[in-house]
């Protein structure tokens, strides 16, 4: 389970997230939206304590995480993966070497076991005999598979979402969402997602978080969302004011 208990953060002076308390119960697959600037991708950072906050507690399986040493911080880490908004794959490495970098930090495989995995992960989001290729040699729906790809390889207990669709046409964004629910289904990942992207909400979440002006403006179910008779979320929702 993953708790946070009045988490507040600014940045020069500017006050990105105030007071924010919510549990994450172990299976949830838990969307953060909210407009660009309301601190989203803060919040994610957070989730595996890239970013400390000002006040309050990060609490991951009862460890505060925010207080750990940066070994035990570590230890933590090991269970959580991280897909980031364009991949951030290494483009002077192979497909194969940048699967193995989470596996060489993560895990204490042996090479036997490290390649056996990285074929694994790779057919798993549909991309087979692709180790040899380059970051350059592949579409961006295709990056973002690997990353994905490279997220699940360790075998975590949470994945963290940060735009998993963003650039990319509507059929790879819903074939992005269908690998997530896949993962979702057949390995029991808690998931973490950010987004404004509201297909992402109605065909993957099981929970809604909305922010804005620094706070938690809705918690809930898509369904939930869809039927709120709030101003600021039906302008979201609309996409317009």
């Amino acid at each position: 389970m993953i708790e946070f208990k009045n988490i507040s953060k600014s940045f020069s002076s500017k006050n990105i997230l105030n007071n924010i308390s919510f549990k994450i119960k172990s299976g949830e697959s838990v969307v953060i939206i909210g407009q660009s600037g309301e601190g989203k991708s803060v919040l994610l950072k957070h989730f595996n304590g890239l970013i400390i906050p000002d006040n309050g507690d990060v609490v991951v399986d009862g460890k505060i995480i925010n207080k750990l040493s940066f070994s035990d911080l570590q230890s933590v880490r090991k269970n959580m993966s991280m897909v980031f908004q364009f991949g951030a794959l290494f483009d002077s490495l192979s497909i194969k070497d940048n699967i193995l970098i989470s596996l060489d930090n993560n895990t204490k495989l042996n090479m036997l076991e490290k390649n056996k995995r990285v074929t694994e992960s790779l057919n798993e989001v549909n991309l087979s005999n692709i180790e040899h290729l380059f970051p350059s040699d592949l579409s961006g729906g295709m990056k973002k598979r690997v990353g994905i790809s490279r997220a699940i390889s360790i075998k975590p207990k949470y994945i963290l979402y940060d735009e998993p669709t963003t650039g990319l046409d509507p059929i790879n964004t819903g074939k992005i969402i269908s690998l997530m629910n896949s993962i979702k289904q057949n390995k029991k990942i808690t998931s973490i997602v950010v987004t404004h992207e509201l297909k992402i909400v109605n065909e993957f979440a099981s929970r809604v978080i909305m922010l804005n002006k620094s706070k938690i403006v809705f918690d809930g179910t898509p369904k939930e969302l869809n039927s709120s008779k709030d101003k600021y979320i039906k302008s979201f929702i609309l996409g317009k004011e």
